[in-house]
């Protein structure tokens, strides 16, 4: 029998969240259908039929992500997925194919994702974009070396801790690329996936602000495992989330943290790349950190896409772009960048350096730099071109996604 793949409304929200546990190999949880309850866009959802029975689903979620120099609107990929009896039959490529296609119809320039498995992604154009750390340090070496300015740190209850957060977050957004504009919607999102995480021993998450001189200037979630050896406390300390307006509250922030008692152990996992606890604690060498992928980007209208943001110097360069997923893109793009701004239009001249779109995703919000993809042999091209881009491209602090969706 034949596959269909048309859109599905909220009259079937029920069944596409059980296909999509399926295709996750999960039950379907009840909590979770209530948090993805607040944030399913039902003109975005789109769900695979063999007949009557659903076996595949994908949606959108409708974003506003920070870039360089301002932010593009942006489609959050996720809930894509085919129910086991239904693998290797086309339907994710198919999903996926009409997504994109709705994706560029409704003029957002980029996607994005999290990526479930690793090698999916790729082939329909998707790159790691950002990447993130995983810390952790022991409470005898958490102590902080540096010199700054106190903060007053208050515990706040759930509902004054979302409306203290969110003009925080939102100012933070302006100073690292990645990060996706909350509404009340995707705040409640985000703190009910931390009430309602049922990793083994950890409890509900605390919500504590820093205030400054000026008022509220970063805050923190975490939670905490409570555990007891025949020698003392013996818990965990789990930050989820850590946002600050500068080095001041960051290490205010930090030392409350390190500082809370029972805990023999802090560890963060969804923290930037370029975390600057590193160079904040007093031994280093005694911060464990992993570097895994974060979130995947995709240029959906390539010239939308590098005309949002804005670049570190000025420079025009012809770039040709490979794209056989969105043939769209299958083009010579003249791109005038600048730190007021850019323009990206179709151009007949020789391109300086041709790119996948794949390839041209990765380095665009200047976590990944094109000089090592083309150290790695990616990227084919003359060396200093590469380096003139690299130098465009290039963003200090890097991008981060602390947003999960």
């Amino acid at each position: 029998m034949d596959i269909e793949i048309r859109p599905v409304g909220m009259e079937s929200f029920d069944a596409f969240m059980a296909s999509a546990s399926l295709a996750f190999a999960d039950h379907v949880d009840p909590k979770e259908v209530e948090r993805e309850r607040l944030v399913f866009e039902p003109d975005r959802a789109l769900a695979a039929f063999d007949g009557p029975d659903m076996v595949g689903t994908a949606i959108a979620a409708s974003f506003r992500m920070s870039v360089p120099g301002g932010e593009v609107a942006t489609a959050g990929v996720t809930g894509v997925g085919v129910v086991p009896t239904h693998r290797r039959r086309g339907v994710m490529t198919g999903l996926m194919r009409r997504l994109l296609d709705g994706i560029r119809d409704r003029g957002e320039p980029v996607a994005a994702l999290w990526a479930s498995e690793g090698r999916i992604y790729g082939r329909f154009g998707f790159a790691v974009g950002t990447f993130m750390s995983v810390l952790g340090i022991d409470r005898p070496y958490a102590e902080l070396d540096v010199d700054t300015e106190p903060r007053r740190i208050r515990v706040l209850d759930r509902a004054g801790a979302i409306a203290a957060f969110a003009p925080v977050y939102e100012a933070a957004r302006g100073m690292r690329p990645g990060m996706m504009a909350r509404n009340d919607a995707w705040w409640e999102y985000r703190v009910r996936d931390v009430e309602e995480d049922d990793e083994p021993g950890f409890g509900k998450p605390f919500f504590v602000l820093s205030e400054g001189p000026d008022g509220p200037d970063g805050y923190a979630m975490y939670r905490t495992k409570q555990d007891w050896t025949t020698g003392g406390p013996n818990g965990t300390l789990d930050v989820i989330e850590l946002v600050s307006l500068g080095p001041d509250p960051e290490a205010a922030l930090w030392r409350y943290c390190f500082g809370v008692d029972l805990m023999s152990r802090v560890q963060a996992w969804l923290r930037p790349a370029d975390d600057p606890l590193v160079h904040m604690v007093a031994d280093p060498r005694r911060l464990t950190r992993k570097l895994r992928d974060a979130l995947w980007i995709r240029l959906v209208d390539v010239p939308a896409a590098l005309a949002a943001r804005r670049y570190p110097g000025r420079d025009r360069l012809v770039i040709g772009v490979r794209d056989a997923v969105c043939p769209w893109n299958e083009d010579r793009f003249e791109l005038e960048a600048g730190p007021d701004g850019a323009e990206c239009r179709v151009s007949t001249r020789t391109p300086d350096l041709v790119l996948s779109a794949t390839d041209l995703s990765a380095i665009y919000l200047g976590g990944v730099r094109l000089a090592t993809l083309w150290r790695s042999g990616r990227v084919p091209g003359d060396e200093d071109v590469i380096l003139r881009m690299d130098r465009l491209f290039d963003r200090r602090p890097g991008p981060w996604c602390p947003n999960l969706f």
